[in-house]
């Protein structure tokens, strides 16, 4: 183990990871995403909470007419009306219930019809207003009417049932100090003249009137009152949900953010390819440059070496147009999943921006990852396919990682120059542990066990093993034969050979060996990924 440890190119991959997570998660992420708190998509939740994805709803929202200037059609609507006629005469008969207090309420009783989501609520309620909803209608639903005692309803006012309930206690021992405070004053008031005997039963009545408040607020049923609450508010929230989430209003702009959000999330991965593929070329090729101007180094003859060099690697990069444009619809349904999942989230919690670029860094790798199983297109042995799709997810929980560190890092980093550490420490953080994971994963010595025992539970184990025996000799005698017979530049040839050394699964170097033989014209006795072939082609040399 620790022989292979000092074998894998540990810089490499790591430079590999971290210039790609540089390039695309931090760098183009910075270009081409604005992500901010809440996503890109109004939801009721969010707009409660004062997020806004839009200036447009913010604004009219806060541009909405005052509560006063409709207060009295909150209790001129039918259906109030209705219910405190129905409720009148059901007092009369002795059959009218108080849901607050749990009681018949006695027909000398004052009454009152109480909006259990107060009215005022319900009008500057920005779930309500979002959803382009009538709250005259909403507030006078019959189950946000019930019927109470008045004192209680004077009391409550525009105050949340929550909010009430919770302050009542306190409210009472105010009236309950005020009261004790009357009849001290009572004990000492004179009742020598009749001025001074009506002032006094002015008082005691005052007493008695305080007395029958304070008993009614006792006598709530806090439970109930709570209960009536939940249910005005289940029924409230459900027509604002339906209403608005079935609305073309949601809808469209989910759609307008999905395809904004996947069009980017292409350009980001198509970008970032095109870009780290660029450099590690280019990388490669300058030490070469530099040993054949060592001699006799001028700079005009260095730029002509480059300029020529970065024309090759780009001649080079539009033969992988194809790759690039795969790379492109893999990123577009990435970040479509990523903003429905984002949007979908924020209708129960909002999101803070962290959180939208760990869904975004998620689904790019699972997209990948369900290619991989769905269609394996390298048509690679099961253990060789899971070993590529873990692979993949390691990089998923590792840009996950490098996310959080960002988002963290960013939140403190106020400095000059503060942002690029953030970036740059996020993309080590998720350089490092994607190359521990992977090497864990797939070369420690815990790790080549378990894949060597699951490889051993599969049928025909050894002809599969064989197969991976002639297909390393073939990539041997390619190397070799490109040597001796395709005049490669020595430089070309050792990048080549470092590239095929770093792949660490038959997919990665299967894709090398396809691109090379695409780029150089060379054309094999067999058709390269079609088994059938290959074993014709093997049947054929062994007859000879």
């Amino acid at each position: 183990m620790q022989s292979t440890a000092a074998n894998y190119p540990w810089a490499d991959e790591l430079e590999k990871t971290v210039v790609n997570s540089l390039v695309t998660s931090f760098g183009l992420d910075f270009l081409l995403f604005k992500d901010k708190l809440g996503g890109d998509v109004n939801t009721v939740h969010n707009v409660r909470q004062k997020v806004w994805a839009t200036d447009q709803e913010k604004q009219r929202y806060e541009q909405r007419s005052a509560y006063a200037e409709h207060a009295a059609a909150y209790h001129q609507h039918k259906n109030y009306q209705a219910t405190g006629a129905r409720d009148k005469g059901l007092q009369q008969e002795g059959k009218l219930h108080d849901a607050y207090r749990s009681k018949t309420m006695a027909a000398h009783e004052q009454r009152n019809l109480d909006h259990v989501i107060s009215a005022s609520e319900v009008h500057d309620d920005a779930g309500r207003v979002l959803a382009e909803l009538n709250g005259v209608a909403l507030a006078n639903q019959s189950s946000n009417l019930q019927t109470t005692h008045e004192s209680i309803n004077k009391s409550k006012k525009q105050t949340p049932t929550a909010e009430y309930v919770r302050k009542l206690p306190d409210l009472i021992a105010s009236h309950e100090a005020g009261l004790a405070k009357d009849a001290a004053r009572l004990a000492t008031m004179p009742r020598d003249t009749p001025e001074q005997v009506h002032r006094a039963r002015e008082m005691e009545d005052r007493i008695r009137k305080g007395q029958q408040k304070i008993d009614t607020l006792k006598s709530i049923d806090t439970q109930a009152m709570l209960a009536k609450d939940s249910e005005a508010r289940k029924a409230y929230d459900a027509e604002i949900n339906r209403s608005y989430y079935t609305s073309s209003k949601f809808l469209g702009a989910s759609a307008s953010a999905a395809c904004s959000a996947g069009w980017r999330m292409g350009t980001r991965q198509m970008l970032g390819m095109v870009v780290a593929e660029f450099w590690f070329e280019l990388r490669s090729s300058l030490p070469h440059i530099l040993e054949k101007l060592r001699g006799d180094f001028r700079f005009p003859a260095f730029l002509a070496q480059v300029k020529q060099t970065m024309r090759n690697i780009w001649t080079r990069l539009q033969a992988r147009f194809q790759d690039f444009l795969t790379t492109f619809r893999e990123g577009v349904f990435a970040g479509i999943l990523s903003s429905v999942m984002t949007t979908l989230f924020n209708i129960f919690a909002t999101t803070s921006k962290g959180v939208i670029k760990i869904f975004r860094e998620m689904w790019g790798q699972l997209v990948k990852a369900i290619k991989l199983l769905a269609f394996n297109p390298e048509q690679l042995p099961f253990v060789e396919l899971c070993k590529a799709v873990v692979t993949v997810l390691n990089t998923g929980v590792a840009a996950v990682l490098g996310a959080i560190v960002y988002a963290e890092m960013a939140a403190i980093c106020h400095f000059p120059f503060g942002g690029e550490l953030a970036a740059f420490c996020g993309a080590l953080v998720t350089g490092i542990v994607t190359l521990g994971l992977n090497y864990f994963i797939l070369h420690s010595a815990m790790a080549r066990k378990a894949w060597d025992f699951v490889q051993g539970l599969m049928p025909h184990n050894g002809v599969v093993l064989k197969f991976q025996a002639v297909n390393a000799e073939l990539d041997r005698y390619l190397v070799e034969l490109a040597r001796l017979e395709f005049n490669l530049d020595p430089s070309e040839l050792e990048a080549f050979e470092e590239a095929l050394s770093g792949c660490t699964t038959e997919l990665e170097r299967g894709s090398l060996l396809k691109e090379t033989m695409q780029t150089r014209g060379i054309e094999l006795p067999f058709d390269m990924g079609k088994p059938v072939s290959t074993r014709r082609w093997l049947a054929s040399l062994a007859k000879t």
